[in-house]
């Protein structure tokens, strides 16, 4: 009689594959994962005779894009993220920022003269032009063409500064103690220190009260101050009113201010002129006082002098929201920000209108309705000398009046303009415009660039230079750091794997490895060329705290061993420039974190140098698994799995039947790993344990597998023609090799031995270099003896085929 057998080989609850061989035998995958991780990175850039701090500050990771700009974020910026498979390739965009100090805010509230000055983004202040009277506070009287630094080593020790303002040949400061203190000529009693000397360096004001400064202005010959409290105090020439108090007497000590006609108001803003000084109120209102001559107090004459704080004239109840003092005219914003008011002097149309003369009460300045349409409106007003300048919410920046010092910005030097004309200043960035505008040259600041143009006679344009030939045109003032100019970088990409370190910048000097085309953190291939120029992206990486703007430099995907790049575009001081670099696993740890790094990739430039690592990028690999299946010659998953042993007679004795596990062509074993390099086993096994059975379909009968002679039954696996073959390539790029990988000897099941439910098919001793590869057992054949007397029919076996990571 006939015993039809049929072996199916079935699916566990781990990651499996159904297949039939003549019962059932189950494919179990063991899955491994491997991820990488983030942190920080430095380069130290030459720029001339010194180095330029830069570090690196931010990084987003993303996925792969055949685009100039990268796939969709992987993790927010600074964020570890996951990589999405393994060997995928994937971006990321990395921020190194020059750490310089950058123009912050500019001179204020003053009138001005032939110098200026600035506070930088580390709180210092550096002052440029001329240096008379020590008017630069470097503690000589040196002048200086560039801006330089003003001498703290003294009463400003350890203090930094909150708002500064210039005078003639005086300036002063309110520092983070909350006093102020000035320097420069002391003629009648303008440094408010009780004397009239000169001071070279920073020096106290001598403060008759114990509150807090809020703001300071300094005048052509006097200073006045506004305290927590809304008190105003004035010091120095008083002759002309001035000083807003009872006598025409200079005082060489601050002196309140006679504040009876503000009534209720509350002062927000005081701004000084040349020997007048003006205030606008919370409430709205401007008041002027001192000398009035071309009606520069705006209270309705020309008398000699205004004693008192009067109310401005002619604004017919409109608001003022904010106010600037010049020469011998004053300028309001309106509320609103649609109309700005001028009045005093106007012999060059400083303004705003045709009249020639002065104005005694505030007049508009007429200008075109253009200039504010689309929603445009006036966030602030400067008076200069006899020109004036106002600054829109857009940034945009129009000037009018006197341009014999080319303070238009238009190119000419020569006569003067009335009417409002746009200034062209090349900012690089969009942001909140400022200006200071002397007495015949002019400064404006966005997002840390400054330019400035006009009289440059002793260097307070700040270029380097000194000369009776104004600068016409906005000239780019280079910070006291330096800017890093293009193609003066250096620089590579190393990696390394995090491992036991708490912190990316705990990993051993020794572990850090260059990245290349070739290594495995590689450089990926496809898409755009090497040192393509890339483009701010919405999803780049957000900006750190400190930093201004972003500098995108180039996408980064270098072939073979290279690995060095530059920077396609300078970065100025502040500037976070932004590399994309195009990544590929090429073979890296599962479920490990790796950080990468920029280093400088030369020797830098002699001079003083500070690396910096506030953040490594860091990722984890992806998931990596080790797979098995049935495939067939074409690499295709056979889905119908069944195996079927040779038929065979039922008999008076044990007799053996024959099947192929796998064969050459059509039925192959095919192992996949891409998660471990520690070697791997693939075992054969009964699906229900040591105690399975053959099992009649349509019955009861029995027998054993893993029996101890043919009385009972029992399975062996034969190698006698099997082979292993290697498959593709793996993750770094090299040609699968069957190097390590073993095939089983003979065995049988047998209960009570090592071999009672499970015979090993395949192993490797070690998978170093074979990520991604296949290996495909072929030609592993079966052999079922069968007890006698055995019931026909059609009998199944359930079993597995495991793959473990050693």
């Amino acid at each position: 009689m006939e015993h039809n057998r049929t072996l199916s080989i079935i699916k566990d609850r781990k990651a499996k594959r159904f297949f039939i061989l003549g019962g059932f035998i189950v494919v179990s995958a063991a899955l491994g994962f491997m991820f990488l991780s983030s942190q920080q990175s430095r380069a130290t850039i030459p720029s001339g005779s010194k180095q330029i701090e830069v570090g690196q500050v931010s990084y987003r990771l993303y996925e792969s894009s055949n685009g100039i700009n990268p796939g969709s974020p992987l993790a927010n910026t600074n964020t570890v993220a996951t990589l999405p498979k393994v060997g995928a390739d994937f971006r990321l965009r990395v921020g190194l920022q020059n750490k310089s100090a950058y123009f912050k805010k500019l001179a204020e509230y003053g009138s001005g003269y032939e110098h200026n000055c600035a506070i930088m983004s580390d709180d210092s202040v550096y002052c440029w032009g001329n240096g008379q009277y020590g008017a630069l506070g470097t503690n000589s009287t040196n002048s200086s063409t560039i801006p330089v630094p003003v001498y703290t080593q003294d009463v400003l020790n350890g203090k930094t500064i909150k708002q500064i303002t210039t005078g003639y040949y005086h300036t002063c400061v309110i520092a983070s103690d909350n006093k102020d203190y000035c320097w420069g000529s002391g003629a009648v009693g303008r440094l408010g220190n009780g004397g009239i000397i000169q001071r070279n360096a920073p020096y106290p004001v001598r403060e008759t009260t114990t509150t807090v400064i809020s703001q300071i202005a300094a005048g052509n010959e006097h200073t006045c101050s506004l305290n927590s409290e809304g008190k105003l105090h004035c010091w120095g020439r008083g002759i002309n009113g001035e000083l807003g108090r009872d006598v025409f007497l200079a005082s060489y000590t601050p002196a309140a201010v006679n504040m009876n006609n503000f009534g209720t108001e509350s002062v927000k803003q005081v701004v000084s002129g040349d020997r007048f000084t003006c205030a606008s109120t919370v409430e709205g209102t401007a008041f002027c006082w001192g000398y009035n001559a071309t009606g520069r107090t705006g209270v309705g004459s020309v008398a000699g002098r205004t004693q008192y704080p009067t109310k401005v004239k002619g604004f017919n109840g409109k608001k003022v929201e904010s106010i600037s003092a010049g020469d011998s005219h004053a300028c309001a914003v309106i509320s609103g920000g649609q109309e700005v008011y001028c009045w005093g002097r106007n012999h060059n149309g400083q303004l705003g209108n045709t009249a020639s003369g002065y104005r005694n009460t505030a007049s508009r300045a007429s200008f075109g309705s253009s200039i504010l349409s689309g929603g445009k409106t006036i966030k602030n007003v400067y008076a200069g000398g006899e020109f004036t300048c106002m600054v829109l919410n857009t940034g945009e920046i129009y000037c009018w009046g006197d341009n014999s010092k080319g303070q238009m910005g238009s190119g000419t030097a020569t006569g003067f303009l009335p009417s409002p004309v746009k200034v062209n200043v090349p900012f690089t960035s969009s942001g909140e415009t400022s200006m200071y505008l002397g007495k015949d040259f002019l400064c404006a600041l966005c997002t840390g660039e400054m330019y400035c143009w006009g009289n440059n006679n002793k260097g307070q344009v700040g270029n380097g230079q000194s000369s009776n030939s104004p600068v016409t045109r906005p000239t780019l003032i280079a910070p006291p750091g330096g800017v890093v100019e293009s193609s003066s970088m250096k620089l590579r990409v190393e990696y390394a794997k995090k491992g036991s370190a708490a912190t990316c910048s705990a990993v051993s000097s020794s572990d850090w490895q260059v990245v290349t085309g070739v290594s495995k953190l590689a450089y990926s291939v496809g898409g755009p060329a090497d040192g393509t120029g890339i483009n701010s992206n919405s999803t780049d990486p957000e900006l750190p705290a400190g930093a201004i703007a972003s500098r995108p430099q180039s996408l980064v995907r270098k072939s073979g061993v290279a690995g060095a790049f530059t920077n396609a575009q300078k970065i100025s001081a502040g500037e976070v420039g932004v590399w994309d670099l195009a990544l590929v696993d090429k073979g890296l740890d599962r479920n490990e974190n790796y950080c990468v790094r920029v280093a400088t990739d030369t020797t830098a430039a002699p001079g003083s140098s500070i690396d910096s690592y506030t953040m490594y990028p860091e990722f984890k690999t992806a998931p990596g698994s080790l797979d098995i299946r049935f495939r067939d010659n074409a690499g295709a998953t056979i889905t119908d799995t069944g195996t079927r042993f040779d038929n065979s007679m039922m008999s008076s004795s044990s007799v053996a039947t024959n099947a192929l596990l796998s064969n050459s062509s059509s039925k192959q074993i095919e192992v996949t790993n891409t998660q471990t390099i520690s070697g791997w086993s693939v075992v054969l096994s009964a699906s229900d344990g040591v105690t399975a059975k053959w099992k009649r379909t349509a019955g009861a009968e029995s027998y054993m597998f893993n029996g101890t002679n043919g009385d009972q039954g029992f399975l062996s696996v034969n190698f006698g023609t099997s082979s292993v073959l290697a498959s593709g390539s793996s993750l770094s790029g090299s040609t699968c090799q069957t190097s390590g990988i073993s095939k089983g000897v003979d065995s049988q099941f047998k209960v009570g031995t090592a071999t009672a439910n499970g015979v090993t098919l395949m192993s490797s001793s070690g998978s170093t270099g074979q990520l991604g590869c296949a290996f495909l057992l072929q030609n592993v054949r079966l052999n079922q003896t069968i007890p006698a007397y055995q019931k026909p029919g059609t009998y199944e076996l359930p079993m597995t085929l495991t793959v473990t990571a050693q």
